[in-house]
């Protein structure tokens, strides 16, 4: 309140006023200060008797950190109330930080530089006496209009996460996850801050802060007792359960990389049929209303074959609640409560339980165009679309098709490796400039040429063998390796289409590579004899817009050696999976499947956490940040789920 006239006046004549015993309890409605706009009560006016005179506001810079000498004097005379409160400790007190305010909202700015002045040494003015610049920029050039390269080269440029992290994390976070420029890798982590604590306890165990990768020293030594232990120990884990250390391996496996001694328990109480995700319900390999789950199956497939990927996606999500129910249907009032289940399947229910079958089912599964759909799409490289072309060509059987494609079974048997190219993955199709889409022939003519051998069932002793095989020779390359087969084998089928093993390393930096060597060894030894797709790490995407892809694949054509007792000669599919020990069981559980257990689980990250799962990691959506979960288990306690293990993970049939 701004009085017209100064206010001293009227404060001396009050006090005169009241030291008179006259006015001890009433005062002189003359002494009430008036103005052309507003009248101030008398207790107005005493409070003001004991308040201060407002003192300037200070002009030094919100950002400068400093305050003049004035200042400090004056606070310590007359220390505020709230200054009895400890502050607390700065989480950085030794780093000095530059903020470069390109490509930040004004927002940003604020809460970086708000961030560095609470938490850092200094928030300073000129970068050269930064110790850490933060900068959104990842483009030397770009950078180049606000430093020059040669003091760059002398910092650690970091993005804005590094500076959020630290600070969460009370402690200055390795700088390796935070990279800003990619030609500046080296310098940054060179002049990355050392963690201010000692000694040094900077090893993060929160799922929220990234971990720079993990590397294991190999000890001249043989393996402790404790790994020999563990190694020995795997052969009384079933299948499901198996992870493959090498045999003969002088590295160090880290225990969070092999699986626990006992198989964990899933709590089938803490589990509901009722739930509408099937990663929180039961669903076993063979459930009480398995013909049922055919019976709908049958549907499903022919939705997908003829592109109905929506009505195909409703039948998928039936199928998974029926494969959960814990009990024999015997009416229709049973299901009708069941998520997903609508009137139109209801209904097939019941036509299903007064006549044993679906009718719509029985006339899809006994008609031409199903069962020329379905043959056409069991081959490698077709998917439904280019099903549906070759159908409408008039091709009716696998052998049309090896007379439209002009199989030579001579030209099959010859080798066919690929590991110069990338390849895309199967369904997918290439566009030439002035051409339609076309399915990738070299890959359809290489599955109908071996079509005999790839459509017998693998067993699972076969599967075993073919992993302890290709662990043999991968130990060859790089001892230390450890793997895991996942698939349907490991949710307990007795045989398969095909075997995929999932790889590691506890050295991150050893896996880069590793697939394409692995390949080319099985290839001279004449145990992999077609190569169908060969991908690499692919680095983070700068726009978001996608996973970065943080496993290396190969899709392949095995076949056992000779000195196997299990040998026949017979060409297999084998796909080997690589990935970075940090996400080694997001892996493992992406490539465990079921496809609707899959499905739910990332719909459910997305729904309750607002994450991104897949099987090359997880992220939080809205800024892409990374969750490294330790072990399996982890990554159900991190989406707040109950245990399912991988024989209950059976949503499909």
């Amino acid at each position: 309140m701004i009085c017209i006239i100064s206010r001293t006046m009227y404060l001396h004549q009050l006090k005169v006023r009241l030291s008179s015993p006259a006015h001890n309890l009433r005062v002189n409605r003359s002494f009430m200060l008036s103005t052309s706009t507003q009248k101030f009560s008398f207790r107005v006016l005493l409070s003001c008797i004991n308040m201060p005179f407002k003192r300037p506001a200070s002009t030094r810079s919100p950002s400068s950190g400093l305050s003049s000498a004035s200042d400090s004097k004056e606070e310590i005379a007359n220390p505020p109330k709230r200054s009895k409160v400890s502050k607390s400790p700065k989480a950085l007190p030794n780093v000095k930080v530059y903020i470069i305010q390109a490509k930040l909202s004004p927002q940003q700015v604020v809460k970086l530089s708000a961030l560095a002045e609470k938490h850092c040494a200094k928030l300073c003015m000129d970068v050269d006496e930064a110790d850490v610049v933060v900068t959104a920029i990842s483009m030397r050039r770009r950078l180049e209009r606000h430093m020059s390269w040669d003091v760059a080269t002398s910092k650690a440029i970091v993005t804005p996460e590094w500076l959020t992290d630290s600070v969460k994390a009370s402690h200055a976070l390795p700088c390796e996850d935070y990279v800003a420029v990619d030609d500046l890798r080296a310098s940054t982590l060179k002049n990355c801050p050392d963690c201010n604590k000692s000694p040094c306890q900077c090893d993060d165990t929160d799922y929220g802060t990234p971990r720079s990768p993990v590397v294991y020293p190999s000890p001249p030594s043989s393996p402790s007792a404790s790994t020999k232990q563990k190694i020995l120990s795997r052969d009384k884990l079933p299948l499901k359960d198996l992870a493959e250390p090498a045999a003969a391996s002088s590295v160090s496996i880290p225990a969070h990389l092999l699986p626990p001694p006992d198989p964990i328990p899933t709590n089938l109480e803490q589990l509901s049929y009722l739930s509408k995700y099937a990663c929180q319900r039961a669903s076993p390999l063979i459930c009480p209303n398995q013909e049922l789950a055919v019976e709908l199956d049958i549907l499903k497939r022919s939705r997908g074959l003829e592109g109905e990927e929506r009505s195909a996606l409703s039948y998928a999500r039936a199928i998974s609640v029926v494969k959960a129910y814990p009990h024999r249907i015997t009416s229709k009032s049973q299901v009708q409560k069941l998520p997903h289940f609508g009137v139109k399947i209801c209904s097939l229910v019941e036509e299903f339980l007064d006549t044993g079958e679906i009718s719509e089912a029985r006339s899809i599964a006994s008609s031409e165009r199903f069962k020329t759909l379905s043959d056409f799409s069991s081959v490698y490289g077709i998917g439904p679309n280019a099903a549906q072309k070759l159908y409408n060509l008039g091709l009716r059987t696998l052998e049309d098709l090896e007379i439209y494609y002009g199989v030579d079974p001579t030209d099959i048997e010859t080798n066919l490796i690929k590991l110069e190219n990338e390849e895309a993955p199967r369904g997918s199709t290439r566009r030439s400039q002035g051409q339609k889409d076309e399915p990738g022939e070299s890959w359809i003519k290489v599955a109908l040429g071996l079509r005999n051998d790839l459509m017998k069932k693998i067993p699972r002793t076969e599967a075993e063998e073919m992993s302890r095989i290709v662990m043999q020779e991968l130990d060859a390359i790089e001892p230390g390796c450890v793997s895991t087969i996942v698939g349907g084998f490991r949710r307990g089928k007795p045989e398969g289409n095909d075997v995929d093993i999932v790889f590691t390393h506890p050295d991150g930096g050893m896996v880069k590579g590793l697939c394409r060597q692995l390949v080319q060894r099985l290839h001279e030894r004449g145990m992999v004899t077609h190569v169908m797709h060969l991908s690499s790490f692919h680095g983070p995407n700068p726009l978001r817009t996608a996973h970065w892809d943080s496993l290396e694949k190969a899709l392949t054509v095995f076949t056992l050696p000779k000195s196997s007792p299990l040998y026949t000669g017979t060409r297999r599919r084998l796909d080997l999976i690589f990935a970075h020990p940090d996400v080694y069981w997001t892996a493992v559980i992406g490539w465990s499947g079921s496809v609707m257990f899959q499905r739910d689980l990332r719909q459910w990250a997305k729904d309750k956490y607002g994450m991104k799962f897949d099987s090359s990691g997880i992220t939080r959506r809205h800024d892409s940040k990374p969750f490294y979960p330790k072990t399996e288990k982890e990554v159900f306690e991190l989406f707040g789920l109950e245990w399912v293990g991988p024989t209950w993970r059976n949503a499909d049939v």
